[in-house]
């Protein structure tokens, strides 16, 4: 039986600091892990997810989970008075699941079975049972050309390297060969991604199902894998299934920063920009209602000005026209005093006048018990005046995420 790591999980929100001594002072934050973090950070000086301070790290708007040894370190979203990490762990898995960036497939067992407080544990389940489905349907065969040597002649004589290798052994031929197996690069990808789940967790129950799946796993080459590798695979109907199990491994490989203490330790980061997430949670919900009077559609980009273009966040645009269409414009940040920022108001000025609307909307978290702030432009738009509604909403309802947010944005709109 395996030995299993001594496995701790730090829980800190977005914008706060940690440091092994001083202000900031975590007991679980050693001088070790601000080391890893400093090498980290200098190996990658335009890293967005945090920025060093004395005896420690400044996290920034990511929020997700970093993994390190056997300390992982969530990075909680916040707005509002709570102040319950688990509260609002729950809220990011939420927001997460309705992106389709935490979610799996239904197999034999149960998806997502773990009751972890580690975010990252839910992503390894979740590419274990995306590999669990492959596996049930039966592992796909490639066609690979092929070379080495070989002891009957088989496939084509290459010439140069057969005189070179096979001088003395010219019992031997050295071939170029076509086979057709399940040693291919989606399959060596996706052992490779088998691999550093085995390497990085913790959880007994996954190990079991990392060995079990191993057993099961094809013999496929060994394969340094980089961004290259993802951009020579090509989708199609027969690996259409392995999308999803190809989009985890991409993001476990890729953002995982190998023996980043003198071999001894990997840094893995699954981090989300939560000025993105936020505004992609609240596309899918509004999406999602059962109001008919709108269509909703995000990020639609228009030119601008020569190559540059503007895109707002979110166009609603009225189903029986007789309206103007409304921008949604999602800002998380916290508005201290109820007065909008000057380029977010002029920011909303372009969009009204060039997707001709009427009104539009700033959308921010409640923090403070904010209330809403409706502005008119002075210049108007033909004869008629438009505006921008600074808009607040409570992200939580009680201790859980607000069912119905997307009910209280819609009712940000104001009649015409």
């Amino acid at each position: 039986m395996p030995k299993f790591r001594k496995h701790r999980v730090i829980q800190v929100f977005e914008h706060s600091s940690i440091a092994y001594k001083g202000k900031h002072r975590h007991e679980q934050f050693t001088e070790s892990l601000h080391t890893a973090f400093e090498k980290y950070f200098n190996n990658n000086e335009t890293t967005p997810f945090f920025s060093m301070i004395p005896y420690g790290v400044r996290f920034n708007q990511y929020v997700g989970a970093i993994h390190l040894g056997s300390t992982t370190i969530e990075v909680l979203p916040k707005a509002g008075r709570e102040n319950d990490p688990k509260i609002w762990q729950a809220v990011l898995l939420q927001m997460l699941k309705t992106c389709h960036l935490l979610t799996a497939k239904t197999t034999g067992s149960a998806p997502l079975r773990l009751r972890s407080n580690d975010i990252l544990d839910l992503y390894f389940e979740w590419y274990l049972n995306e590999l669990d489905y492959l596996m049930r349907r039966g592992l796909i065969k490639r066609y690979r050309q092929t070379q080495g040597q070989q002891n009957a002649l088989k496939g084509t004589i290459d010439f140069p390297k057969h005189v070179t290798k096979n001088l003395i052994h010219q019992e031997r031929f050295y071939t170029r060969y076509t086979s057709y197996d399940q040693d291919h690069l989606i399959h060596q990808i996706l052992f490779q991604g088998l691999l550093l789940i085995e390497r990085i967790s913790a959880s007994p129950i996954l190990f079991d199902q990392i060995g079990r799946q191993k057993l099961s796993f094809p013999e496929v080459n060994s394969l340094q894998v980089t961004n290259h590798h993802f951009g020579k695979i090509r989708m199609d109907r027969k690996n259409q299934p392995y999308q999803k199990a190809l989009e985890i491994a991409k993001l476990l490989l890729l953002n995982t920063r190998p023996d980043i203490s003198h071999g001894k330790e990997d840094l893995l980061a699954i981090m989300f920009d939560m000025n993105s997430l936020w505004e992609e949670y609240v596309y899918r919900i509004l999406r999602k209602t059962t109001d008919n009077e709108w269509t909703i559609y995000p990020q639609v980009r228009d030119r601008f000005w020569e190559q540059k273009s503007i895109r707002p966040d979110i166009v609603l645009k009225p189903k029986d026209n007789l309206r103007s269409s409304i921008i949604i414009d999602t800002k998380w940040k916290t508005v201290e005093d109820g007065q909008p920022n000057d380029a977010d108001l002029k920011q909303m000025f372009v969009y009204n006048h060039h997707w001709k609307c009427h009104q539009s909307i700033l959308l921010y978290p409640r923090t403070k018990g904010q209330n809403d702030l409706k502005g008119s432009y002075h210049l108007t738009m033909g004869d008629k005046t438009h505006s921008c509604k600074l808009a607040f909403v409570d992200v939580l309802c009680g201790n859980r995420l607000n069912q119905q947010l997307a009910a209280e944005i819609l009712n940000k709109i104001d009649a015409e």
